[in-house]
């Protein structure tokens, strides 16, 4: 919710190239969350574009992003117990009554012929959704889709990981002109890690992060073949 300044605004600029950005992709195939509207008004804020430090006031602006749903691969690291090189501990750690939850309804919701296949076999559910219900597949075709057409997300942190495998939070994104495997999209990625051929092993590696906040729920010894099988995809 909060940006850079931590303000919680978002400006007319980085809005309108959201707006045509989300639609060109669904209109290109590439699963996509939508622009529904976008709302300006006469407040401003200063935002350093160039991050020279020549920031300049621009207006403030709401795109109304449409999805079945928001959740990401970041909203189950809530749970995560105290991170061995951060220090750092999840808001719910330990809370895996909440976790069952949050995945029951997602599978419930979103993947309901899983549980025509697999019922109350809580075990093997799980390890389907990871597999059969598509959250390793959907993110290995999206990727693959990403790079087909060019498309450079930019931040391909958890927190932008959808658990449906569609392209949110339109960024620092950015479209090759002409093919280069090594084109960064972000001007503060100074190290190259969300570079354009690095997609596919971030989305792996955020794979494998979702993987480590669903344990014990889904034990790694099943979710490590599954994500064996993200190569091939």
């Amino acid at each position: 919710p909060l940006c850079r300044h931590s303000d919680g605004r978002k400006v007319l600029r980085s809005s309108l190239r959201e707006f045509l950005c989300s639609e060109a992709m669904h209109h290109l195939g590439v699963p996509t969350t939508r622009a529904g509207s976008c709302v300006t008004s006469h407040s401003t804020v200063l935002r350093d574009v160039h991050y020279d430090g020549n920031a300049r006031p621009e207006q403030c602006s709401v795109v109304l992003r449409i999805a079945p749903s928001f959740l990401r691969f970041g909203s189950f690291e809530i749970f995560k117990s105290t991170d061995k090189d951060t220090g750092r501990t999840g808001p719910s750690a330990g809370r895996e009554d909440i976790k069952v939850t949050m995945l029951d309804y997602v599978i419930d919701t979103f993947y309901p012929e899983l549980l025509e296949g697999h019922g109350d076999g809580a075990s093997h559910k799980y390890t389907a959704f990871f597999r059969e219900a598509k959250v390793v597949r959907r993110t290995a075709h999206l990727v693959a889709e990403w790079q087909c057409v060019g498309f450079c997300h930019g931040v391909l942190n958890t927190d932008n990981m959808s658990i449906l495998g569609l392209t949110i939070d339109y960024g620092p994104f950015g479209f090759m002109d002409r093919f280069d495997p090594h084109y960064v999209c972000n001007g503060s990625d100074e190290g190259g890690r969300y570079a354009y051929d690095q997609q596919p092993e971030m989305c792996r590696w955020n794979l494998e992060k979702l993987a480590e906040a669903l344990a014990p729920t889904l034990p790694t010894e099943r979710s490590r073949p599954v994500l064996d099988e993200y190569g091939a995809l």
